[in-house]
C-alpha cells in the first residue's frame, strides 16, 4: 500500500487573501490608534496640550471618510483662531472641536462658545473629538444647562475619541480602511514630530536663522560678441544632434552651438548678442562661438553696483547659471520650465538616495526615492525629489541666495507627475516649521559643500553660511544639538510621508 501525497503547495483563495488583508489592516489600525493615544497622553501629561493644533488638518481626510463630509475644512484656515470650533462642513452642517483635553470643563467651554456665538445657525451637530481616551461618562445635566431649544448635544453620541473613530472605520470598505490607516500613520508621525520638537526646543531660541545664504562673487565677469549664425547652427544641430526644431529661444541656439563644439557648460548668459560668463572666455571652450577680438573683462562691481536694471539682471542670471552648472555635477537638475532645482538619482537604477550632512553631528537626509503602487507593487507610483528654489538679492552690499525648499513629484524621474499637486499638498501637511527650517539648513550645507567640492576648486561662485540674527545674549549650542535630532526625524518623516 502506498500513501498518496499531493505536491501542490497550499495557496489561499481570493476570498481568503481578502480576509487576511482585512485582518492585517484591522490589526494595524488598532496598533496605530493605540500608539497615537499613548503619545498624546504623554504630551498632555507634560503640559503640552496644544498638540491638537498640529493635528487639526491631519484629521480632516479621516473625518471626511468616516462621517461622509466631503466639504469639511479647517475653520482656522478660513479665519485665523476661529473661536470655539476647529473643523466644519457648512454644507452638511456638522462641526468638530479637536482637543487633547478630556475633562468635562473642556466640553462645557466648547458648548458655551458654540451657543454664545450662535453657531447653531450654521451647524446642526457638534462633535468633540478627544485625542486622548475620553472619560467613562460626562454629566449630561451639566451640559444641558448650557443649551437652549435651538440646539441639542448628546454626550454619549457627540463626545468621541479615537476608539470611536476606529469602530466607525471598521464599517468602511477595505480600500477605505487602508486610506484611513495611511492617514493615521501620518498622524502618528506628526505626533512624534511634535513631541520630538518640543522636547528639544523648550527654551526660547537666542538666534534666528534666516533662509538667506551669503554668496561670494568672483572679481570679474567676461563678455564677448557672439559670432554664430543661428540658421546654420540649427541646420547643423538637426543633422548632428538629432535636434527636432522644437526649441525657439536664442539661448537654445547658443547652447546648440556650444554642443556642436563639444562644450557642455551651462555657466553663461546671452544677452543682446553678447555672451557673459564668470569664466575667462579666452581660456575656455566658450571662445569657440565668440569674436576673440571683442572679449572684455569687467569688474564685478560694474554689474553688481550698476544703476541699470539689465546689468543687475545679467548678474543674477549668471549666478543662477553658475549654480546650475555646479549642481549638475552633483546630480541636482534644474526644471526646464519652472527653474527650481531637484535631486535625481546619483547613479543608474538607484531608487533611494540619501545625502550626509553635518550640523553639530552627522545626519542623513533622503533626497530622492522611488515609490511603488500599493495595488501593484511591481509598478512605480511616482518619484519623489527634494527640491528648492533659489533667488538672488543684494542686501546692504552683500549678495544672498534665498532658499525655499519643497518637493517635486515626477512620473519618470524628471517629468512632472499628474498627481504632483495632490502629493505635494499631502506632504506639506506633514511638515512643521522646524522641518522646513532644517530643510533650508540642509540645502545651504549642500550648496556650501558643492562650491568647495574637489574638482570644483576653480568654481567662481561660492556659498557661505546662512544669515543669522542674535536675539539673546549668546547663541545656545544646545539648540543646534536639537536641530540635529530633528534632522534625523525629518528623514524618518520623509520616508513615511512619501508612502504611496
Amino acid at each position: 500500500m502506498f500513501l498518496v501525497r499531493s505536491h501542490t503547495p497550499w495557496r489561499p483563495s481570493w476570498e481568503e487573501r481578502g480576509g487576511m488583508r482585512q485582518l492585517e489592516v484591522e490589526n494595524q489600525l488598532r496598533d496605530v490608534v493605540s500608539r497615537i493615544v499613548v503619545q498624546v497622553e504623554l504630551a498632555t501629561a507634560q503640559g503640552r496640550t496644544d498638540i491638537n493644533l498640529a493635528l487639526e488638518d491631519a484629521f480632516i481626510p479621516i473625518l471626511k471618510s468616516v462621517f461622509n463630509l466631503p466639504h469639511l475644512i479647517n475653520l482656522n484656515r478660513k479665519q485665523k483662531n476661529f473661536p470655539g470650533i476647529d473643523l466644519g462642513d457648512d454644507h452638511d452642517r456638522v462641526a468638530f472641536q479637536v482637543t487633547s483635553t478630556i475633562g468635562l470643563e473642556k466640553v462645557k467651554f466648547t458648548i458655551g462658545q458654540f451657543m454664545s456665538r450662535s453657531y447653531y445657525n450654521t451647524f446642526d451637530e457638534l462633535y468633540v473629538l478627544m485625542l486622548g481616551k475620553k472619560q467613562a461618562s460626562y454629566s449630561q445635566s451639566a451640559v444641558n444647562a448650557l443649551l437652549t431649544e435651538d440646539f441639542s448635544f448628546n454626550c454619549a453620541k457627540h463626545i468621541i475619541d479615537l476608539s470611536d473613530i476606529l469602530r466607525m472605520v471598521t464599517g468602511l470598505r477595505l480600500t477605505a480602511q487602508e486610506r484611513v490607516l495611511s492617514e493615521l500613520k501620518h498622524i502618528l508621525g506628526e505626533v512624534d514630530a511634535f513631541i520630538s520638537m518640543r522636547s528639544e526646543t523648550v527654551e526660547a531660541p537666542t538666534a534666528i536663522t534666516t533662509n538667506l545664504q551669503e554668496i561670494r562673487l568672483p572679481e570679474a565677469v567676461y563678455v564677448a560678441e557672439l559670432t554664430i549664425d543661428d540658421k546654420a547652427v540649427i541646420a547643423q544641430a538637426k543633422a548632428e544632434l538629432n535636434y527636432k526644431g522644437y526649441a525657439k529661444s536664442r539661448r537654445s541656439v547658443v547652447k546648440m552651438a556650444l554642443l556642436l563644439n563639444d562644450v557642455s557648460t551651462d555657466a553663461w548668459v546671452c544677452y543682446n548678442n553678447k555672451l557673459f560668463s564668470f569664466t575667462d572666455i579666452e581660456a575656455s571652450g566658450l571662445i569657440s562661438i565668440v569674436d576673440e577680438g571683442t572679449i572684455e573683462r569687467l569688474e564685478i562691481s560694474d554689474l553688481a553696483d550698476s544703476d541699470e536694471p539689465d546689468n543687475v539682471n545679467i548678474l543674477k542670471q549668471l549666478m543662477w547659471a553658475e549654480t546650475r552648472q555646479m549642481l549638475k555635477a552633483r546630480n541636482v537638475r534644474s526644471h526646464p520650465k519652472d527653474g527650481f532645482f531637484f535631486f535625481v538619482p546619483g547613479e543608474d537604477g538607484q531608487e533611494l538616495r540619501k545625502e550626509a550632512w553635518v550640523g553639530k553631528a552627522s545626519a542623513t537626509r533622503t533626497v530622492y526615492v522611488v515609490k511603488y503602487q500599493k495595488k501593484d507593487p511591481d509598478k512605480i507610483a511616482h518619484h519623489q525629489h527634494l527640491s528648492f528654489d533659489l533667488t538672488f538679492s543684494n542686501l546692504g552690499g552683500t549678495w544672498f541666495s534665498q532658499i525655499v525648499p519643497s518637493w517635486y513629484y515626477s512620473y519618470d524621474g524628471f517629468k512632472r507627475s499628474n498627481w504632483h499637486d495632490k502629493l505635494l499638498s499631502k506632504q506639506k501637511r506633514l511638515e512643521l516649521n522646524l522641518s522646513v527650517r532644517n530643510a533650508v539648513r540642509f540645502v545651504a550645507y549642500f550648496l556650501s559643500n558643492t562650491s568647495s567640492e574637489e574638482g570644483l576648486d576653480e568654481a567662481p561662485l561660492s556659498f557661505g553660511t546662512l544669515l543669522e540674527f542674535d536675539v539673546g545674549d549668546e547663541v545656545d549650542d544646545d539648540l543646534d544639538e536639537g536641530d540635529v535630532s530633528i534632522a534625523d526625524y525629518d528623514d524618518d518623516a520623509t520616508d513615511e510621508g512619501m508612502a504611496a
